[in-house]
């Protein structure tokens, strides 16, 4: 793939690019996510930041995140149907990882639906996985349908 794409880091964003993930947000929901998570996502972008990749001047990736307790969480990632596929997802992540490092944090963590009980999240698990994440923790309590929690050491 060549590198006709732009990253780009955002913090706290508002108005287009906020207005932007929120629309690729409701475009997953049927696959991907619960009807709560584009309202919930316009609301989060507020206190959170976001890396972005930039295709032909509209979002095709984006990372949102914030820091607790000294670690950063990435709090939801998605692409846009028609960017699936090419590798774009990759890329943001390992351009976020090095971000993460650029500002002094060695480690990230993220939750996902367990496959076993969501067998699309199969998927979601293994880009993880190959990306050095691993699972540390199964929690039964969280969202719907219970959670992992993945970590990666940089």
């Amino acid at each position: 793939m060549s590198a006709d794409y732009e990253i780009e880091v955002h913090p706290r964003p508002s108005g287009a690019i906020r207005d932007e993930i929120v629309s690729i947000a409701q475009e997953l929901t049927s696959e991907w996510f619960t009807p709560n998570v584009p309202q919930d996502t316009y609301a989060d972008l507020g206190f959170q930041d976001v890396i972005i990749l930039k295709e032909g001047g509209r979002i095709a990736v984006f990372i949102m995140f914030t820091c607790l307790d000294g670690t950063i969480q990435l709090s939801l990632m998605g692409t846009r149907l028609e960017a699936r596929g090419r590798g774009l997802g990759s890329i943001l992540l390992n351009a976020f990882c090095e971000h993460v490092k650029s500002i002094g944090f060695n480690r990230i963590m993220v939750y996902t639906v367990p496959p076993d009980r969501k067998p699309a999240y199969a998927s979601t698990l293994g880009f993880y996985e190959k990306h050095g994440f691993r699972v540390t923790r199964r929690y039964e309590e969280l969202w719907e349908v219970g959670a992992l929690q993945l970590v990666k050491d940089l």
